[in-house]
């Protein structure tokens, strides 16, 4: 196997996989462990794709535009979708799923373009119907949340703010958000790094959604790419 051929999930920097001690990869540049499955990459493997997001068609074939006057789709490499909203506490849904969902694989590669520091988020709400739904978003401070809503109010956190290693705090940084729904588990991968794993059965099933939490203090502009639903795969 090349001597190159694994990089850090974090930060990039490329790892002698020589070095690798049993299963654990350590970045000997900014310092971050993870497991190293048999594929030689950070993360799971991931199963066949059921629904990708191509950002340089405003149609979105296969999702629901909730809110079309707050979005701007820009072609690029990569192509992504723009979300502007005004100063609010409020959850905004951007794009969603038809119909519901219960077990599966999802990513969004999320920047943040502009907003409050220490107000702005975004991420998605998952197995969302008219009881609730999960919500698991990061924010430009480089923290991460997973928490719920019931009945439209929220119901509270299953982890609270927290500070990750693994995300990007700059402005216009590129964070993946991958969030692996199974039964009544939820894993939850930032930049490849496994950041939580919980079990909760509140909600079984329900629509996917992608979100933008402007905050309080003014308006925000969040950009999202190379947005996948995919099957998962046998345990």
């Amino acid at each position: 196997m090349p001597a190159q051929e694994l990089n850090c999930a974090n930060c990039g920097a490329a790892i002698d996989v020589r070095t690798v001690r049993g299963m654990v990869a350590a970045c000997t540049y900014c310092g971050t462990s993870f497991v190293v499955p048999e594929t030689m990459t950070p993360e799971p493997t991931m199963g066949n794709l059921l629904l990708g997001a191509d950002f340089r068609d405003p149609e979105l074939p296969g999702w629901l535009v909730s809110t079309p006057d707050n979005l701007e789709f820009r072609p690029g490499s990569p192509a992504e979708l723009w979300a502007t909203f005004a100063a609010s506490d409020l959850i905004h849904p951007v794009i969603r799923t038809p119909g519901p969902l219960d077990d599966f694989d999802a990513g969004v590669t999320i920047r943040f373009i502009s907003g409050v520091h220490d107000y702005v988020s975004a991420g998605f709400e998952v197995r969302s119907w008219d009881t609730g739904d999960y919500v698991v978003r990061i924010s430009a401070q480089g923290t991460f949340n997973i928490g719920w809503h019931e009945k439209g109010a929220w119901g509270g956190d299953l982890v609270p703010w927290a500070a990750h290693p693994a995300l990007r705090g700059n402005w216009g940084d590129r964070n993946r958000l991958r969030v692996v729904m199974r039964g009544e588990q939820m894993r939850v991968y930032l930049n490849g790094v496994v950041a939580a794993s919980l079990r909760d059965g509140r909600f079984p099933a329900g629509r996917l959604r992608v979100m933008v939490g402007p905050g309080k203090a003014g308006a925000a502009t969040v950009a999202y790419s190379d947005a996948q639903i995919r099957e998962l795969l046998p345990d």
